[in-house]
């Protein structure tokens, strides 16, 4: 009987820690450049306290920045070998935010690494309008499949305004947050559909609207600290859950549900449940890409929380 429970226990501890063992024989570093804007900053920003928290130390991050950036402007910027983006990495182990002092241009920050997956995204206010895609889109899929042969193009799927967002695009979308967040949706599907070398979605835009739709939302804000910009709280880790499930997770073999990584900033700070919220918003948008929908009964994400200890606090 003793041996029994022996050879059981051995199992369910095997089961246990499979992910984290199959991690640790592949010994790969995960490399993951953005290709952005404020929005890739917004996104971005907590993932390296993320992994932190998850004790992940494999994977390196990295985003080029410049404000409001669009397909088109990349595109040209490129094309001109232009340098004027500022250049954040956080390296394998390390896990924090390193600025370069000096500008990147795109053709360098490719070349910088042997990356595994470039993100793209669009400018906010172009977010849900297809026709502003292209031909930049496909012209920016060509330069990285030539330069970055083996690397996975993601694309960065963004957020509607917040409901009273002063935003100067907000018109296009007849100031409706519901109307932007469809725009958003569809011209993704068609970006997609164009362009079969996307091969994943960070569905962040669902995340963020089912948030809204849930009893955390702090509207008419709507977890954003000035009508478009993420909060730096909530929404900044909502986030960062995101891109952690959809980028990260098949990587590392943890899910970032439960993590006990706590934000006190903005006005919608990430308290015990708050942090609960996001993360199942995070991990059924990674799971229904188009389809948010109010978050409910976080209990189980909670008692994981507990289970994992002490909140880490920044």
């Amino acid at each position: 009987m003793g041996s029994l429970r022996h050879i059981l226990l051995y199992i369910l501890l095997t089961l246990l820690l499979a992910p984290q063992i199959v991690a640790q024989e592949r010994g790969d570093v995960l490399r993951i450049l953005a290709i952005g804007n404020s929005f890739s900053d917004d996104a971005m920003e907590y993932l390296p306290a993320l992994l932190a928290d998850l004790e992940i130390e494999d994977v390196e991050l990295a985003r080029l920045y410049v404000g409001g950036c669009s397909l088109e402007r990349h595109l040209n910027f490129y094309r001109q070998d232009e340098a004027p983006y500022v250049f954040n990495r956080s390296e394998a182990g390390k896990n924090h935010w390193v600025q370069h002092k000096e500008r990147y241009s795109l053709r360098r920050a490719l070349a910088e690494s042997e990356w595994d997956i470039i993100t793209l995204q669009q400018n906010s206010g172009n977010s849900g309008i297809y026709d502003s895609f292209e031909p930049h889109l496909g012209e920016l899929i060509k330069i990285i499949r030539e330069a970055q042969p083996n690397a996975r193009i993601a694309w960065h799927m963004t957020w509607s305004y917040s409901s009273e967002s002063k935003h100067g695009d907000f018109p296009r979308y007849e100031r409706d947050q519901e109307k932007m967040l469809q725009a958003i949706h569809t011209a993704t599907q068609q970006a997609m559909e164009a362009h079969p070398e996307i091969e994943i979605i960070i569905p962040c835009g669902t995340t963020i609207q089912s948030l809204r739709r849930s009893a955390m939302n702090n509207s008419p804000k709507d977890l954003t600290r000035d009508g478009y910009h993420m909060g730096f709280g909530a929404g900044r880790y909502a986030l960062a859950c995101t891109w952690y499930e959809e980028l990260i997770k098949p990587h590392s073999g943890l899910s970032m549900a439960g993590n006990t990584l706590r934000i006190n900033r903005g006005e919608v700070a990430v308290s015990p449940i708050v942090g609960a919220y996001c993360q199942k918003a995070a991990a059924k948008a990674v799971k229904h890409n188009f389809k948010p929908k109010a978050v409910k009964r976080i209990g189980g994400y909670l008692r994981r929380a507990e289970r994992r200890g002490t909140s880490k606090i920044i």
